[in-house]
């Protein structure tokens, strides 16, 4: 995987062995992520874009492809089958449905996190839902059988692709076959965490505790 990593650690007039005692690992360890000979854990990975300030995906997911090519791609490795909604649970396809359908409703012209994050809490039977109603979410959208039918088909957009990413992540380090509700809900919490510009207004609205909310979904995943 192709990275920022040695170009953000010159920025900050590191060298590789500074990199390594502020991360806790070998210079040994530095070079090879920066070289691509091997990649970071996934928590390495948030700790190093914690440590530079910078969403996850500007270190990480800086590939020569496209990231959804590159997502693409990891689905067919891990899943063996081409990129689609196969081994998504009916739950987590119906809040992408979902999700999909409130573009055309607010009128923008691509999926965007705080989509999915409508799509995840509106249906009352998922555990996305359960966790995010017990921590305050109550989002003001109609619902019925049809809020769940696909009536149109947007792109994604890099943000949300990151958060499918990380949905995949967190499944293939659990040894999981499936994709759920609460795997998305992990991804796009990852996703605010490294990026506070992203649903900076819903979680202020509803004083969502990511801490909290954090401890709730290491149980439910």
């Amino acid at each position: 995987m192709q990275n920022r990593l040695k170009e953000l650690r010159q920025l900050h007039q590191w060298s590789q062995s500074d990199l390594a005692r502020k991360l806790g690992v070998s210079r040994q360890a530095v070079n090879g992520f920066e070289s691509g000979k091997f990649d970071p854990s996934l928590d390495m990975a948030f700790k190093i874009a914690s440590l530079f300030n910078v969403p996850l995906e500007d270190v990480f997911i800086y590939e020569a492809k496209n990231s959804m090519q590159t997502l693409v791609e990891r689905f067919k490795n891990h899943f063996g089958f081409e990129f689609g909604f196969e081994r998504f649970t009916e739950k987590a396809i119906n809040a992408i449905k979902f999700a999909r359908n409130e573009v055309a409703r607010s009128q923008k012209s691509q999926v965007e996190p705080e989509h999915l994050f409508a799509g995840l809490v509106a249906d009352p039977t998922t555990t996305s839902a359960r966790l995010l109603r017990a921590n305050g979410v109550t989002l003001d959208i109609e619902t019925n059988e049809h809020s769940f039918e696909s009536r149109e088909n947007p792109q994604f957009s890099p943000q949300s692709k990151f958060i499918l990413e990380l949905a995949l992540q967190v499944v293939r380090l659990q040894g999981k076959k499936s994709i759920g509700t609460e795997h998305l809900l992990w991804g796009l919490v990852r996703l605010a965490e490294t990026d506070k510009t992203i649903l900076s207004d819903l979680l202020q609205r509803y004083e969502i505790d990511l801490e909290t909310l954090n401890n709730q979904l290491a149980e439910a995943i």
